[in-house]
Parts: structure tokens; sequence; C-alpha cells
């Protein structure tokens, strides 16, 4: 029994530390957006259809092997790019694209950044538990600084692009972001096989932050400025020249400017009437 609780408590520990990533990620990106929050039901329908892309990818990716590195760093790098990034970010582009884009509250390219993080976090928080239960703990504290951002932040730029295809009515926009996340998921996938051990590591994690600090940063900026929800500023009224010495008349014998409500000039003495 003492056994089986000890099982049940490292599980659930494990289950924990996979599934706070996303949790906290999800929730960052929601408050980025500073003007309109999104639909809870669609970023959690969002979420969950990521999630179930899961299982297709799977079936995909299980009909083909992993090439040997002795295939060479190019048929490593078409593997990872055409056999994973692609289906894998086209799972993700299709869970936004199938459900949130067709809303009428998809209407703005930060919206699409969100949508975009919903779907990849789904798909991520899947693949992370089953990694991090199957390989423990180290696993899920590697993993929760470099594949989940990463996933996270591939999803934000496709995101970005569909959002501003929606926006812009291009629909080549959507196409060009998908191939642009799809060779970053290529590369950092090449990345992790040829390299060994803590040498892979550093590299992913400057490329996944790299990213993050010189794209999505940029991207996040960049869809608030078109955001059609932030308040601009009214043209305040134009001033009005003041005086210190308040409404004034001249002095008909001397021409002095004299206050309004002195009776004589102060220069001349002549009454002012």
């Amino acid at each position: 029994m003492i056994v089986l609780l000890t099982a049940l408590s490292s599980a659930s520990l494990l289950f924990v530390v996979a599934v706070a990533p996303s949790v906290f990620l999800l929730w960052y990106f929601y408050h980025a957006d500073k003007y309109k929050h999104e639909s809870k039901r669609l970023l959690g329908g969002t979420f969950l259809i990521g999630a179930m892309s899961t299982i297709p990818a799977m079936f995909i990716e299980g009909a083909y092997s992993e090439p040997s590195l002795s295939a060479g760093i190019f048929a490593v790098f078409v593997y990872f790019l055409l056999g994973v990034g692609l289906v894998e970010e086209f799972m993700k582009f299709l869970s936004v694209r199938v459900y949130a884009y067709r809303s009428k509250q998809f209407d703005e390219p930060m919206d699409g950044i969100v949508f975009g993080v919903a779907a990849a976090l789904g798909f991520a928080t899947v693949e992370n538990i089953l990694y991090v239960l199957l390989n423990g703990l180290e696993t899920g504290v590697i993993r929760a600084i470099v594949s989940v951002p990463g996933h996270t932040f591939w999803g934000a730029i496709m995101g970005f692009y569909l959002g501003e295809a929606k926006a812009r009515g291009r629909p080549r926009l959507a196409v060009y972001g998908l191939a642009i996340v799809v060779f970053l998921h290529g590369l950092y996938d090449t990345v992790n096989a040829i390299l060994p051990g803590w040498v892979a590591l550093v590299a992913m994690l400057a490329i996944v932050w790299i990213v993050y600090f010189k794209v999505v940063k940029k991207e996040i900026a960049e869809a608030e400025a078109e955001s059609p929800y932030e308040s601009k500023p009214s043209n305040p009224p134009p001033r009005q020249p003041t005086t210190t010495l308040g409404p004034t008349r001249v002095c008909p014998q001397c021409g002095n400017a004299v206050q309004a409500g002195t009776k004589f000039c102060v220069v001349c003495g002549q009454r002012v009437t």
C-alpha cells in the first residue's frame, strides 16, 4: 500500500511538473493582450483541439523512422523539417484555422498570437505529459525551459501571421508564417539530434529564447499597435492665450496699457473712462 501511495504521489508530482509550464505560458500570453481579452470558450476549445491534434500527428510520424547520423546532416534535417516540423506545426495551424479563426471575435493580429499559443500549448501539454511521465523529473525541468516554450513561440509566430492574413485579407501571409515555424522546428530538432548532450541543450535554449526576444516580442508590440481596441487619445483643445494683467484698455493720453477696472493711468495720471 505504501509503495502504491508513493508511486501515485510521484506520478502526481510529475504530472504537475508537466502541466505547469503550459498553464503559466497560456496565462502570460492571454494577459499580453492589453486591450481585449479573448473569449475563454474559444481559448479553451482551441487548446483542446490542439491537444487532440497530437493523435493524427503521432500516427503520421510513426509511419516512417528517423534516419541515422550516418545518412548525413542534410538527410536528418529534411526528416525533421518535413517529417516532424511540418506535421506538428500544420496540426497546430489547423487547430486555429478550423475553429477560432472562423469566429467574429478573431478580428485582430493579437487574437492570432493568443489562439496560436493556445493550440501550440494544447499540443505541447499532451506531448510533455508523455515525456515527463516516461523519463522523470529532470526531463520535466529541461522541457519546461526549452521544449514547451519552443512550441509556444512557434505557435505565437504562426498565429501572428494568421491574424495578419485575416486582418489584411492576404491568405498568403498565413502560409508564410507556417513556413517560418516549420523551419524553426526542423532546425531545433536537428540541433538536438546531431549535437552531443549539454551542447545541444545550450544550442536549443539559445534558439528558443532568441526567437522570443527578437521575434515574438516584436510581433506582440506590432499586433498591439494595430489593435482596433486601443484607445486613441483625443486632440486637446487649443490653449487660449492668457496674460497676467487680464483684459486691458489703452490710456487716451499716453497710450499706456491700463488694466480693466483701473480709473487712472499709472504713468500720466489721466482719467481712463
